[in-house]
């Protein structure tokens, strides 16, 4: 299965910082001498010491909190010893994971190992490392991910460069097995510092525009799964297209600051959407990405609103220039919550929901049905509650 179903960004895109610590000198240290006065730490653990978690994420959780606090010793005893504990449970791939989350805090924390015993400890990181690769038969992207850039940042002295070389651009080549695009940004960039050392320029600069980094001389980053930018504004997630259910519920996300839900009429004749977004640019370009992605849905009719918030009704435009007509249904009270909208202080809603967002747009939203008590719908066959509820985000809620 693809690690991408496995991961969210944040979670290991929090390594390019562990990464360019490998092997550095150390220079910061830890504020408490253990996790004790740590929770989020403590509770990572106590899940990660009932047993190999179902969801991976929880382990790289804990290993990044262990990096967080300059414990990165007391982070790789720690999994070695639930690979031992586990290992009898444990996939292949699973006891792989666990390697990489071993080898990444032992090379991290070499730079405080003893210099005659250094030497051995980094060969034997390598080794983990290796063992890792093997047993995820070198097809799991976060493996290759990690082996490849701790490689790159190994002193020449340990002649580490080819596989650095291999494994990065294996990572190039199997690029749709990433979480992301931004995981690699930082093989281009390492790509490009290896070709520096061999006294290649030309391929150094394309790797480094490949990158995005203007020189090799950058700040830290942190690669999250939300960003920000003055044309879109801001977005919680990478752009992807989910099937909650395969074929019937599809969930957008990333296209902008809310999310756009799809659902297939039981007689598969009619597309019901939820809610309409922030911006009728924004509407627009993820409706097409959805048609793009499963050409033969049908068309949409209906649209309902689950609150009258800017970012839910702010793209009602475009999807009222659909043909045919699409129908819309909201709370009776929906214009009182709008009121309050429009009203508040508009010096985020640029920021947060881009240049082209317009008050205008959500001033001027109508549905064609409005809703103040609990009603039945049939939609293509599709039996639909809708319910008007109180206590949510809003006095204008309506679950559906």
């Amino acid at each position: 299965m693809r690690l991408a179903i496995y991961f969210s960004a944040v979670l290991l895109m929090i390594l390019l910082v562990m990464l360019r610590g490998a092997f550095a000198t150390k220079s910061a240290v830890s504020d408490s001498p253990s996790g004790s006065s740590r929770p989020d730490m403590e509770y990572l653990k106590a899940i990660n010491t009932v047993g190999p978690p179902q969801d991976p994420q929880f382990l790289f959780l804990l290993m990044a909190q262990y990096s967080n606090a300059n414990l990165q010793g007391d982070g790789a005893d720690f999994f070695s010893a639930r690979l031992k504990e586990f290992g009898p449970r444990l996939t292949d791939v699973q006891k792989a994971l666990y390697l990489s989350a071993i080898g990444l805090l032992r090379a991290q924390h070499a730079s405080s190992v003893p210099l005659w015993r250094r030497i051995g400890y980094v060969k034997d990181t390598m080794v983990i490392l290796d063992q890792a690769k093997q047993l995820s038969g070198g097809e799991v992207f976060v493996v290759n991910w990690i082996a490849g850039i701790v490689h790159s940042e190994v002193p020449s002295f340990f002649r580490q460069r080819k596989a650095a070389q291999d494994e990065l651009a294996w990572c190039v080549a199997n690029a749709d097995k990433a979480p992301h695009a931004g995981w690699l940004r930082e093989v281009y960039y390492h790509q490009a510092k290896l070709a520096l050392a061999d006294g290649e320029q030309i391929k150094a600069q394309d790797f480094l525009r490949r990158s995005g980094y203007k020189n090799f001389d950058r700040p830290i980053a942190l690669i999250t799964p939300f960003s920000e930018d003055a044309a879109s504004g801001h977005a919680f997630s990478p752009r992807r297209i989910s099937e909650v259910v395969p074929g019937r519920v599809y969930a957008l996300s990333g296209f902008e600051f809310t999310e756009y839900y799809f659902v297939v009429s039981d007689d598969g004749r009619e597309l019901i959407g939820i809610d309409a977004g922030t911006r009728a640019n924004s509407a627009k370009e993820a409706y097409e990405a959805l048609r793009a992605y499963a050409p033969n849905l049908p068309e949409l009719t209906t649209i309902f609103i689950t609150h009258s918030h800017w970012d839910h009704v702010g793209g009602h435009k475009y999807f009222r220039s659909l043909n045919p007509q699409v129908r819309f249904y909201a709370r009776s009270n929906y214009q009182e919550e709008i009121s309050l909208g429009v009203n508040q202080p508009g010096k985020f809603d640029r920021q947060f929901f881009g240049e082209q967002f317009s008050l205008d747009d959500v001033r001027s939203f109508k549905p064609d049905v409005t809703i103040d008590r609990r009603t039945d719908l049939k939609i293509g066959g599709t039996r639909i509650e809708l319910i008007p509820v109180h206590g949510g985000e809003t006095h204008d809620a309506m679950m559906i």
